[in-house]
């Protein structure tokens, strides 16, 4: 079928502009013309397709996405080392994967929990709780099963001697405050580097200086279109769920201590 030279031109104009910025409001005209022309949506998804790449549009963005798979926009350990300083080990980039992981279990809810995520967000001290819990869970779990690390992939005796021996908890600026964006070596200002790729997809606003991750919409159209399919996400985030019930046993019990 041969297309229209306009449809062309508004096809490839999407294309680049998504290539740059990953996500577009339903709002903007490109945008509005992938959902309500059939060539224009066709030769976007044709052109990602050719470079590894998935088109997809929800009720307020279109988003562009790389494949698992087979795609060269996809983000290897080498593409990500060169990319952020901070995870040039590979297993800080472990850990930095686990961190995500550990955030997406916390704020991946049913509606009503996840509007007031976004509203009022996930501390930096809650999420270094839940990582340091999860991640001690595992190396008990390894202890009683050595076929545990193996099963699910996973470097725990690596990425927790770094989050719990070699990291400090924080550390503090000339002013004598907390700062996780000039600081190195400890777990708040890892969680900072750890979710950069997050930040700069528009899917979170890190909101460093009052050390708070807030979940944006775009983030969860991305859940419910990628992973929620996934066998594979669902078994993990269960995986990490089950490592953290010993915290949110303490945390019920303290506040039970309050009322």
């Amino acid at each position: 079928m041969a297309f229209k030279q306009e449809e062309l031109e508004n096809g490839a104009a999407l294309f680049f502009k998504l290539l740059e910025e990953e996500i577009l409001s339903v709002s903007d005209p490109l945008a509005e013309k992938y959902r309500t022309n059939s060539e224009v949506h066709n030769i976007v998804n044709t052109m990602a397709a050719e470079a590894g790449l998935r088109v997809f549009s929800t009720a307020k963005n279109v988003h562009l996405v790389s494949k698992a798979r087979g795609s060269s926009f996809a983000n290897s350990y080498t593409q990500m080392k060169e990319k952020y300083s901070g995870l040039r080990r590979k297993r800080y980039f472990y850990l930095a994967n686990i961190i995500i992981s550990i955030f997406l279990a916390e704020i991946d809810k049913e509606s009503h929990v996840r509007i007031r995520w976004e509203e009022e967000g996930i501390s930096y001290h809650r999420l270094s709780d839940l990582v340091t819990a999860t991640l001690e869970s595992w190396l008990e779990r390894k202890k009683e099963d050595e076929s545990f690390t193996q099963n699910w992939s996973i470097a725990v005796e690596e990425v927790a001697e770094l989050w719990l021996t070699e990291f400090s908890e924080y550390r503090l600026n000339k002013d004598e405050q907390v700062d996780v964006t000039r600081t190195k070596g400890n777990r708040l200002s890892f969680i900072n580097t750890a979710l950069k790729p997050l930040t700069e997809q528009g899917l979170i606003i890190d909101q460093s200086d009052e050390l708070k991750l807030i979940p944006k919409a775009e983030l969860y159209e991305r859940l419910d279109e990628l992973y929620h399919s996934q066998k594979r996400y669902n078994k993990f985030m269960d995986l990490i769920l089950e490592s953290r019930k010993e915290l949110e046993e303490e945390d019920q019990n303290a506040q039970t201590e309050q009322n």
